[in-house]
């Protein structure tokens, strides 16, 4: 892990599945529990839309996010047939202590963006998902911060519960995905909370990602954009106190 001298944030999750508050586009996924489901290639059958999702218990000693939402992921398409995700769809993976988050395209074409929070500490538990696409009359902006893009849509979706405060902002284009987090719980995260904060660079196998403690918070900042345009998006970010965060005011 490196520590840089500038501002950074990307996306997350804790245990057991909660009822979401979410804007824009938004798809609510029907949750059905399995003890084993089947691997199909999903490319069989491109053109059946996915008409719901199943969720399998993670096998016992996972140690990635990725190899969890893997595992526990089915589409259920319209024609009685299923398929599941693959290494190939990830965006980005991440992991904050117990916090693991992994965005992905999916084999939707309504809603062809995932994003999956779990807490690896209670044995990849999964919060809850975000599942979404470009609407149909488009507001993006540019959220008065400094994207990598002139403007950007933008989903959020509020996963806290009295174990864990958690809010998740995610925006995105047809191409590029960035995921925020705020949250108060940071007792085993490394670094200082400062008026200044210290940014942290993750090594991560997909995407990149930072992470910095400020005002009594940890924002966390992933996506699948480069280091030097996550850095600048950081460093365009309100103080997580700020009743806007992580947009400006002005917007």
């Amino acid at each position: 892990m490196k520590r840089i001298a500038l501002l950074c944030v990307l996306t997350l999750g804790l245990a057991g599945c909660m009822t979401l508050k979410e804007t824009k586009s938004v798809e609510t996924i029907d949750v059905e529990k399995v003890e084993k489901v089947e691997v199909i290639d999903e490319s069989q059958f491109p053109d059946v839309a996915v008409t719901g999702t199943m969720i399998a218990e993670v096998p016992p000693g996972t140690e990635r996010v990725s190899e969890a939402v893997l595992s526990q992921i089915t589409l259920q398409y319209e024609d009685g047939s299923t398929g599941q995700l693959s290494k190939d769809h990830i965006l980005t993976e991440t992991m904050v202590g117990g916090i693991g988050l992994v965005a992905m395209t999916v084999p939707d074409r309504e809603n062809p963006f995932g994003v999956f929070i779990h807490d690896g500490k209670k044995g990849w538990a999964q919060r809850g998902m975000q599942r979404f696409g470009i609407p149909e009359t488009s507001s993006a902006s540019t959220h008065g911060l400094d994207l990598p893009v002139k403007e950007m849509e933008v989903i959020s979706s509020d996963y806290s519960g009295n174990d864990w405060p958690v809010t998740l902002w995610t925006l995105y284009d047809e191409t590029r995905l960035i995921s925020i987090i705020a949250t108060d719980d940071f007792t085993e995260i490394e670094g200082e909370v400062s008026d200044q904060p210290k940014p942290y660079v993750m090594e991560q196998s997909y995407g990149n990602g930072l992470y910095y403690l400020s005002q009594g918070k940890l924002i966390i900042v992933t996506g699948n954009i480069s280091e030097a345009e996550l850095l600048k998006l950081v460093d365009s970010l309100p103080e997580p106190s700020s009743g806007s965060f992580p947009f400006r005011e002005s917007e």
